[in-house]
């Protein structure tokens, strides 16, 4: 039997979570089928992830308004501002670089996003605004007086979204609550920075004393809930340990840092550095929560479609479009002649002297390669996917890098999947690795392998491997 106050709590997770409650599934359940597939995950995370921007739209613009920290708040504004746009866009259109390979086609669920995008457009404009220098009195107003609608169409559009995409083909319910849950708890991040920023610069439409005391008390119970397992609230135990030592690291991170929350709430001055603190600490968990979201996705059942598909869908429409360079072509050709007879010791042999360069911290091998022609345009190209492709090598007929954007730490890639199952098989197509930890970057990231075919003898003359952030990826 629960204790009175384990019941009050369970009552007040349950009022907040209840969406969220799901009963145990099993894998067996779920068949995957490519050709069904329709994006639900990514819709359903996306389209909570806009109720999360809509609080930090007006988090970012009280900070910038109120002076604090004025240059970052600004690139902040301008990143919200782009993400909500793309997110919002993507949802109506379809956009295989988040995982959506289709238009929406649910009148229910394009009425909602048309009434989000209208009630988006005046603070759009507002915020647009403020970072170009021309923001008035007005444009804050506009922005303070329409946020909270924003959220709440977003609340509605999140539902029906994860109603109409919760399906045993692509999207248990279980994955439809996790997703919403971790929208939900960046959510509480952010309105947490936006009531500190109202009691900052005494902006009582930006929060409280009594909204922060609130959200401070649910994200960290939810957050509790979330790593323990609640299930008299619906909230199963995490899935495995990676999932668990994730929401450790960001329950750690929350307990070592909230004492900028403890102090305005025990009626300490708020400071202008204290919505700093504030920021700098939700800007941490929402990485947190991203990783953990994404150890979720891929340890649940129908892990295959949450970042196979999608990621082969954008292969197929973006990535297979590098391939057609006439220099990267040219590159490998000439490679490929120069080291005709190479043997397999030779080839050992140069890989041994490469990596006994990245040991060194360089040499004339790797720079002569990193400093070519076809290097440096794969490095304009990984860079203008804003972060979604981490590295992209090219590897000739015998395994052999060619080019490549970023310093790998092997020279031949021949005796590994990604030159054997492209290049190396007669019906070589794409190839997919699993998800692993970058422990350099912080994120999770896969591998995705292709051959090279050139065009004018429509033979493979080599392979070219991306390396892909799973979180900007889902």
């Amino acid at each position: 039997m629960l204790k009175a106050s384990q019941y009050a709590s369970a009552i007040a997770l349950s009022t907040v979570l209840a969406p969220l409650a799901v009963a145990p599934q099993t894998a067996g359940a779920q068949v995957f089928d490519p050709d069904l597939y329709e994006g639900g995950k990514a819709r359903v995370y996306l389209s909570a992830q806009l109720r999360s921007l809509s609080e930090a739209v007006a988090a970012t613009s009280c900070r910038l308004h109120a002076g604090v920290e004025p240059d970052a708040a600004n690139a902040d504004l301008q990143m919200i501002r782009s993400d909500f746009d793309t997110i919002l866009n993507g949802l109506k259109e379809g956009n295989t670089a988040l995982g959506i390979p289709t238009a929406e086609n649910n009148a229910r669920n394009l009425n909602v996003l048309e009434k989000v995008n209208q009630a988006w457009s005046p603070i759009d404009e507002a915020t647009g605004n403020m970072i170009n220098g021309s923001g008035s009195g007005e444009d804050k107003q506009i922005v303070s007086e329409n946020y909270r609608d924003l959220f709440d169409l977003t609340v509605v559009l999140a539902a029906d979204i994860s109603g109409a995409y919760s399906d045993p083909q692509e999207l248990l319910q279980s994955d439809a609550t996790v997703l919403n849950f971790a929208a939900r708890q960046q959510t509480f991040v952010n309105r947490m920075t936006r009531a500190v920023c109202g009691l900052a610069s005494g902006a009582k439409d930006m929060g409280d004393v009594d909204e922060l005391r609130e959200t401070v008390d649910l994200f960290e119970r939810s957050l509790v809930a979330l790593r323990d397992g609640f299930p008299d609230a619906g909230i199963n135990p995490p899935p495995n340990d990676a999932v668990k030592n994730s929401l450790s690291a960001a329950y750690d991170v929350w307990t070592a840092r909230k004492g900028v929350f403890d102090a305005a709430l025990a009626g300490e001055e708020v400071t202008t550095d204290m919505v700093a603190d504030a920021d700098a600490l939700a800007s941490d968990l929402s990485v947190d929560i991203k990783n953990t979201i994404t150890l979720y996705m891929i340890a649940v059942p129908g892990q295959e479609g949450v970042y196979r598909v999608p990621l082969t869908a954008y292969a197929d429409s973006e990535l297979a479009q590098w391939l057609a360079n006439p220099a990267l072509i040219d590159a490998i050709n000439a490679q490929n002649v120069a080291h005709t007879d190479l043997t397999e010791d030779q080839i050992i042999a140069l890989d041994q002297t490469w990596r006994a360069e990245a040991d060194a911290g360089g040499g004339p091998l790797i720079t002569e390669l990193l400093g070519g022609e076809v290097s440096a345009w794969l490095r304009d190209q990984q860079n203008a996917t804003a972060g979604l492709v981490t590295e992209v090598f090219v590897m000739d007929n015998k395994g052999l890098n060619v080019a490549q954007s970023v310093e790998t730490s092997d020279y031949w890639q021949g005796d590994e999947a990604k030159w054997q199952q492209t290049y190396g098989t007669e019906d070589g197509g794409l190839h997919i690795s699993d998800v692993e930890f970058d422990d350099s970057t912080g994120f999770y990231q896969t591998q995705a392998s292709m051959p090279i075919i050139d065009p004018t003898t429509n033979e493979p003359i080599g392979a070219i491997t991306f390396g892909i952030n799973i979180q900007s990826l889902m």
